[in-house]
């Protein structure tokens, strides 16, 4: 994916990073545990998460209008689509075995 239609231009790109960096870095290390405050990345404020949340978007629509991310992302579904049918056909014959009454003999 190096053609530059499939990705943000070089100063949202740019932006997306130092937001992403900052984002990061304001998590906890482990759940649980104390967050680091370090004074060169402060937290994220309101606005500049939702400049984020955009960003993140507008970066997310470019990658999947990518073909071969296209196609993965069919290939999937197919394979989602054709895994409920076995299942429901494997629920259907459990139901099916569940009615029969045991013979006795």
């Amino acid at each position: 994916m190096y053609e530059p239609k499939y990705k943000l231009n070089r100063k949202d790109a740019k932006r997306w990073h130092d937001l992403l960096v900052r984002h990061c870095l304001d998590c906890p290390a482990k759940p649980g545990h104390k967050r680091r405050f370090i004074r060169k990345y402060p937290p994220l404020t309101p606005e500049e998460n939702v400049e984020f949340e955009a960003l993140c978007a507008k970066r997310s629509k470019k990658i999947e209008s990518h073909p071969k991310v296209k196609a993965s992302i069919r290939a999937t579904q197919r394979r989602t689509r054709k895994a409920e049918k076995l299942l429901a056909e494997l629920e259907a014959l459990i139901k099916k075995m569940k009615r029969r009454k045991p013979v006795k003999n």
